[in-house]
């Protein structure tokens, strides 16, 4: 039962728990990170990008915290697990064998996306023997810069500050010490107490009143309902569950955008520059979720997210931008807090620059993400088409300019070959598109462009050997995007150039344990990046596309084991510790984890049929 505990003695490091051991919880409009310690060390309420209540992932002494934990911690060991089917996280304190204490957060989430709950319910378990709690709860305010007025009542205490307020209920004794509320407590086998966070409250009632039990069985049925739609039931079910509630825990319902991840600034490197803000949405990520969710029958949930977007690009006037915020604005001004970082990685950021750069491969992607929605019968009304055609006028002059590329670089903009990929796939799509919805367009127009392009890039992003597809036009480099190109359809996967550009991936990237990097040149950071996890998911993809299925499971198999043990993945791995870095969990890791296990799948369904063909005969 408990075959991936952890001992609690190795969960932090330098003060701070390692990433890989945390659980998310999440509702309908925001999310928050619970460590294998008992601390909650994230959480923004009340939506995504709302400033941090706890942020003591980003600074250990500033940073704020809700704990609660074994007063003796010695030879203790964790484990912690999901309720099936759900977001609700169980947290176990096991001393020889026994569950001492047991820890149940959620979020509260309804399927009625106007109902805001921005509260944390815990619940507080002896299940075997009598034990001694101890509570710590110290929420901050504009990133600790402002000092909260603290107010105690006869149900807890409510920190305010400036228009904001954090308040913790309970039915155990509770007191203050100095900033922070604390208690201490003897919990007798079989009790149970609940403790819980609410925001921007003015009056505490009874906790009896805030329906505790109520709220945790319809965030089950929450759960259990929406997971209910997906159709999928082939190999690796398990991790496509789990990577498909993951998912959906990024979604902020009332405008129906999804954030990348909940954190930000966790770093690619430890110490570091590359620590970004990924509470928003990007556009690019918009066409990876419509296939992934598409892929195990979500096509609802695929639909309603891409029209979301949609509207969001509408409302600025049809001017794509890179990032959005989770309401469909454009305002993103990037900052830096006065914060320590993640085990001392500066700088730690607010907003994202990025939001500024010209990525051309994001009107590809969009364009992309529309063609699949028309492949698998989804709705493409005549106002959507317009939106293509309005589109492709824009990129039909500027697929010609550089830009930053996928990898969003801070340094000056160049041909990226990724980015005229995409560009090319677009007027492809768009093409295949509008003949087979009987659509009106001009395609021998956009098929002359698609053309033009192609033929750039055969011109220009070829090395000098005429081996691989280079990284832009000029360079000797490759890049770990076009990992994509067998998926797009550019060429056939088994040309020369397809297989040379994998082969140079693998030769220049590729490290052990079927890991990558991005790319290898100057980004503008003096730290050298770590592996990417979403190219490791693309190479899969790539073997499974090449034929070369034995070798494609093994190499998934060896990425699964880079997830933790709740089956949660992070944007990257260090290549030197095989820790997880970067932001968590990563919506793009996830995505890769659906796509593999739904390819891999239909390899295996077709293997079995030519199988079966071939014994009738």
């Amino acid at each position: 039962m408990f075959s991936d505990t952890i001992d609690f003695s190795r969960i932090e490091e330098e003060g701070y728990p390692l990433i890989r051991y945390h659980g998310m919880i999440c509702g309908n409009r925001t999310a928050a990170l619970v460590a294998a310690n008992g601390t909650i060390d994230w959480a923004c309420l009340p939506r995504f990008d709302s400033d941090p209540v706890f942020a003591s992932l980003l600074d250990s002494r500033r940073g704020g915290h809700f704990s609660i934990r074994p007063a003796d911690t010695s030879e203790l060991k964790v484990y912690q697990n999901y309720k099936e089917m759900t977001n609700i996280l169980h947290t176990e304190f096991i001393r020889n064998g026994k569950t001492i204490l047991r820890l149940t957060d959620f979020i509260p989430a309804s399927e009625y996306a106007t109902i805001n709950f921005p509260e944390i319910h815990r619940y507080v378990e002896a299940p075997e023997t009598d034990i001694r709690v101890d509570v710590e709860f110290k929420p901050i305010f504009n990133y600790a810069r402002t000092k909260p007025e603290i107010e105690k009542t006869t149900s807890g205490y409510i920190f305010k500050a400036d228009s904001r307020s954090a308040a913790i209920v309970g039915d155990s004794p509770l007191y203050l010490k100095d900033d922070t509320v604390v208690g201490s407590f003897m919990l007798k086998r079989y009790a149970s107490k609940w403790l819980i966070l609410l925001m921007d409250v003015k009056n505490l009632a009874k906790i009896t009143d805030y329906k505790s039990y109520e709220r945790l069985e319809e965030t089950s049925n929450y759960w259990r309902n929406w997971l209910s739609q997906c159709n999928y039931h082939g190999v690796y079910s398990q991790q496509v569950s789990r990577s498909a509630l993951a998912l959906k825990g990024l979604f902020y319902e009332p405008t129906g955008l999804m954030v990348a991840a909940p954190t930000s600034s966790l770093p690619e490197a430890i110490g570091g520059e590359r620590n970004f803000d990924y509470r928003y949405a990007w556009v690019r990520d918009t066409a990876y979720v419509v296939e992934a969710l598409s892929m195990i029958g979500l096509k609802k949930e695929a639909t309603k997210f891409l029209y979301d977007m949609m509207e969001s690009i509408t409302k600025s006037n049809n001017q794509l931008h890179t990032i959005y915020t989770i309401d469909g604005s454009t305002s993103l001004k990037e900052k830096t807090i006065d914060f320590d970082g993640y085990m001392h990685s500066k700088p730690v950021r607010v907003g994202n620059k990025a939001s500024g750069q010209l990525q051309i491969d994001e009107y590809g992607s969009i364009i992309n993400a529309i063609y699949y929605l028309a492949r698998i019968g989804g709705i493409v009304n005549s106002y959507l088409w317009n939106f293509v055609v309005d589109f492709l006028k824009t990129l039909e002059k500027l697929w010609k300019e550089p830009d930053s590329s996928i990898w969003e670089f801070r340094t000056e903009p160049r041909h990226y070959v990724y980015s005229k990929l995409i560009c090319w796939a677009a007027f492809d799509r768009a093409v295949m598109m509008g003949k087979m919805l009987k659509m009106s367009g001009p395609f021998d127009a956009w098929r002359e462009i698609a053309n033009q392009i192609k033929k750039a890039i055969l011109d220009n992003g070829v090395d000098p050997t005429g081996t691989y597809l280079t990284q832009y036009f000029g360079s000797d480099q490759v890049d770990g995007a076009l990992l994509r190109l067998p998926f797009l359809g550019f060429l056939p996967a088994s040309d020369p150039l397809v297989e040379g550009t994998i082969e140079k991936i693998e030769e220049d990237l590729m490290y052990d344990g079927f890991l990558f990097k991005r790319y290898l040149n100057d980004d503008g950071f003096r730290v050298p990046d770590n592996a990417f996890l979403l190219l490791s998911f693309w190479y899969v993809e790539d073997l499974v596309l090449l034929g070369k299925t034995r070798k494609a499971r093994e190499a998934f198999e060896s990425l699964l084991q880079r997830g933790n043990s709740l089956n949660l993945f992070s944007e990257e791995i260090d290549l030197k510790t095989g820790q997880m870095l970067g932001n968590f969990p990563q919506a793009l890791s996830h995505i890769g984890v659906v796509r593999v296990a739904t390819r891999l799948n239909e390899a295996y369904k077709q293997k079995l049929n030519a199988s079966s063909v071939k014994s009738n005969y």
